[in-house]
């Protein structure tokens, strides 16, 4: 407990040395204000110019925005990750008695904690429309996986954090590629559910009920949970 503390302060520092990282950790809030104040200023304009309502899309800008954060914070912790690695860090926390286990566990633990932490906000305060509670209790598993996933896709594929920003950049279509599947209607755009973020933009039709979000909240956390696995796995094997 006192490692991850300590680890806890190093990292703190850290954040506040690295202007990178720090706009990291801000990059979320001014999301979620463009989302508060933009979308509708957005739609207004787009109603009175062009007669289109993005009120319909409302949900998947939710959706994306939502993945957006998680993204962001996976990409901030995965650099974290990198710079360690590339500063043999991991290797010292392995002997100490944080071990590398529970390296791990504090680094992932951090990403899913912060991503609990935005998400819940901007579920609750942020999002263009309301979004039910039972559904925000839905997504939050799912959405405070994806942070820890993109950590781990990182660090398992990037040598160092130069191959991670380009990395980022392809991570960015685990958010971008399922939202396809808002224009297209099954059984075919099932086909995207090997994307873990399908099963989030799911829930955020709004044209589930409670038992029928259940189901999607119950296969997407399985989903997120085995893509989980299969990254920490290809991070354990680089590292031996």
């Amino acid at each position: 407990m006192i490692s991850a503390l300590r680890l806890l302060q190093s990292d703190m520092r850290l954040v506040r040395r690295d202007a990178m990282l720090f706009f990291y950790l801000i990059a979320p809030l001014l999301l979620m204000s463009a989302l508060w104040f933009g979308v509708p200023a957005a739609n207004d304009v787009l109603i009175a110019y062009f007669a289109f309502d993005l009120s319909e899309y409302y949900g998947l800008i939710t959706g994306v925005s939502l993945l957006l954060v998680s993204l962001i914070l996976g990409c901030m912790c995965g650099f974290m990750m990198l710079d360690e690695r590339d500063d043999h860090l991991i290797e010292y926390f392995a002997v100490t008695p944080l071990s590398r286990k529970g390296y791990l566990v504090c680094r992932l633990a951090t990403a899913v904690i912060l991503s609990v932490i935005y998400d819940a906000v901007l579920l609750l305060f942020a999002a263009p429309e309301p979004v039910p509670i039972t559904h925000i209790l839905y997504l939050l598993p799912m959405a405070a996986l994806e942070a820890p996933l993109i950590a781990l896709f990182l660090v398992a594929f990037a040598s160092n954090k130069v191959e991670g920003l380009a990395l980022s950049k392809g991570a960015s279509l685990m958010v971008a590629v399922p939202a396809a599947a808002w224009f297209i209607g099954p059984p075919i755009k099932y086909g995207f559910g090997i994307f873990p973020a399908f099963w989030i933009y799911e829930i955020l039709r709004g044209d589930s009920g409670q038992w029928q979000a259940l189901l999607l909240m119950l296969a997407g956390t399985g989903v997120h949970l085995l893509a989980v696995y299969v990254m920490l796995q290809k991070f354990l094997r680089r590292q031996d």
